[in-house]
């Protein structure tokens, strides 16, 4: 039968949504490398001010990915057009190596790592947020990476 898998991959996705998450959106990195001069930009709107939030860069690679980190320059633009720039070093390995991130099902063979990179940010005011990410590391194009990603949810212990 084959509506017991999606039925079942259906609701594995739902119960991993706890509720809290406001913006979730990845994008796919060509084969050949992330070039440095692809600039994903991921957009969002922000509805609560009052409540604190939790911004998460959200990173797939391969095991054949040469480094234990992933040097990003991120650009916020806010709704009144001021932009702000920030260097983030994301941790994707321990020092033994062994991969933060986990794969499953068909991307077995892939890490996804879920970074944090603002907890507890508060947005000034109500309005589409936009962060644009630049791969920062001196391979260009870097290859191993498949996807990348924002996450924006409300941080825990302030629930809608």
């Amino acid at each position: 039968m084959r509506a017991a898998p999606a039925i079942g991959l259906l609701a594995l996705l739902l119960q991993a949504c706890d509720g809290s998450l406001v913006y979730q959106n990845d994008t796919a990195i060509p084969e050949g490398g992330w070039s440095s001069t692809q600039r994903p930009e991921f957009c969002f709107d922000i509805a609560d001010t009052l409540h604190a939030h939790d911004v998460f860069i959200d990173i797939r690679h391969t095991g054949d990915y040469a480094f234990s980190d992933l040097y990003l320059f991120l650009d916020l633009t806010g709704p009144d057009g001021r932009s702000f720039r920030d260097t983030v070093e994301c941790l994707l390995a321990d020092p033994t190596g062994r991969w933060y991130g986990r794969g499953a099902g068909l991307f077995a063979d892939r890490s996804k790592a879920h970074v944090l990179y603002r907890s507890g940010n508060r947005f000034p005011r109500k309005g589409r947020y936009c962060i644009r990410m630049e791969q920062a590391m001196r391979v260009d194009p870097l290859p191993g990476v498949t996807d990348v990603g924002i996450s924006v949810a409300v941080s825990e212990g302030q629930g809608r």
